[in-house]
């Protein structure tokens, strides 16, 4: 049996909800791995 895993590096993941259960409804992965990359301007 194929084991799903999903990953989205999403920023403000909250404002997105909408996307995200359309993404979950859609393609039902077993693990959904959300992140969001923050990086200082000093860089």
């Amino acid at each position: 049996m194929p084991f799903t895993i999903a990953t989205w590096n999403i920023n403000s993941v909250r404002l997105r909800m909408p996307i995200v259960e359309r993404l979950l409804r859609e393609h039902a992965p077993d693990v959904l791995c959300l992140q969001e990359t923050k990086v200082p301007d000093e860089l």
